[in-house]
């Protein structure tokens, strides 16, 4: 039986630990409102039908793990049940009866936020061009010099030396107004941002180089404060919808098949599509599944073919990824475009 901490995983969020309430409290940013440390989760606290229960301070959306389910992961009230283990006599009122789709919602962050991500976002882009061995290591899977300013992509060395803090506190970015005295973990790796129309950065991550004192923290890290749900890659009018799971493998294949197909990076295999990605993925005649050669992979994909069942599957012929495909020699136009119909050749 999985926990309702171990759903709102899933999901996306990263709940923290912040006492021992009903057999432990968990706070983290709301799915529905995007308020930050807001949503309260109590994965152990005993609910009519379920264990569980959760609740926004600004909000007010609140509900149990079954409730959670159907709301945030858009399980069907069946799926729900047996996901936690709840009492099946339980019937939904006819109101949730209609069907459901994943409702995280995007909200932009606050000024304050994009306007230090932008800054240290322009900063970043120049700072890759003096590493040589970061530009070696993007184009040794997919991404020369034109495609990484294509994608805006930088790299961070140490935020502090030009913005003043390495760890800029959650009220120098505008977040978390009851507690602002948290901080903002920026690590040292290559910067991968979201950013919209206007030039503004609504999300940053940042792919870790790794150090063998720290090898146990995770590669990727998501910027707290970014926007949520997965990067979207390219004309949204396409037919075709490619998903991969990093972001920087769907920059490299995006770079080779922009005029064919828009690209999607879940960032995890365990993520569900937010609302938006999970609209555009219901629409699309041709939804690509390039999923990693390994079981995180075939999960994904199974995940991704119960919510769309027209998506086809299509890993690379070589290699766990596309990064490594590429550095294996295999051409990805050629690869990818050998899975559609002809006339998109």
């Amino acid at each position: 039986m999985d926990t309702l901490l171990d759903i709102a995983q899933e999901a996306g969020l990263q709940p923290k630990k912040v006492a021992s309430t009903a057999g432990g409290e968990y706070h983290c940013e709301c799915p529905h409102c995007g308020g930050t440390d807001r949503f309260i989760i109590q994965p152990r606290h005993p609910m009519s039908r379920c264990l569980g229960r959760y609740m926004c301070r600004r909000c007010q959306t609140k509900g149990d793990t079954i409730q959670f389910c159907r709301d945030v992961i858009g399980l069907s009230w069946a799926d729900s049940l047996r996901r936690c283990d709840a009492c099946h006599t339980a019937h939904p009122h006819k109101a949730n009866l209609k069907s459901h789709t994943p409702s995280m919602c995007l909200h932009a962050p606050p000024a304050l936020w994009q306007r230090y991500a932008t800054k240290l976002l322009q900063c970043s882009i120049g700072e890759i061009l003096k590493h040589k061995d970061v530009l070696r290591l993007l184009e040794n899977r997919g991404l020369p010099l034109a495609a990484i300013q294509n994608y805006h992509i930088g790299y961070v060395t140490n935020p502090k030396s030009r913005f003043g803090c390495y760890r800029p506190s959650t009220r120098d970015l505008g977040l978390n107004e009851e507690d602002q005295k948290n901080t903002v973990w920026i690590p040292k790796g290559i910067l991968i941002p979201s950013v919209e129309p206007s030039g503004n950065a609504v999300r940053l991550k940042v792919r870790r180089i790794e150090s063998p004192k720290v090898n146990q923290l995770p590669k990727y890290v998501l910027v707290k404060g970014s926007m949520g749900g997965m990067k979207l890659l390219g004309d949204r009018q396409h037919q075709v919808m490619a998903v991969v799971e990093s972001e920087l493998d769907a920059c490299a294949l995006h770079y080779q098949i922009h005029d064919v197909a828009m690209v999607v990076a879940v960032g995890s295999n365990l993520i569900r599509p937010d609302i938006v990605t999970h609209r555009l993925a219901k629409t699309k005649p041709h939804v690509v599944i390039c999923h990693d050669n390994d079981e995180a992979g075939v999960a994904m994909l199974k995940k991704w073919q119960a919510l769309f069942p027209h998506a086809i599957a299509h890993p690379t012929p070589k290699g766990k990824d596309i990064g490594e495909a590429v550095h294996e020699g295999v051409n990805l136009r050629d690869w990818f475009m050998s899975c559609l119909p002809s006339q998109h050749g």
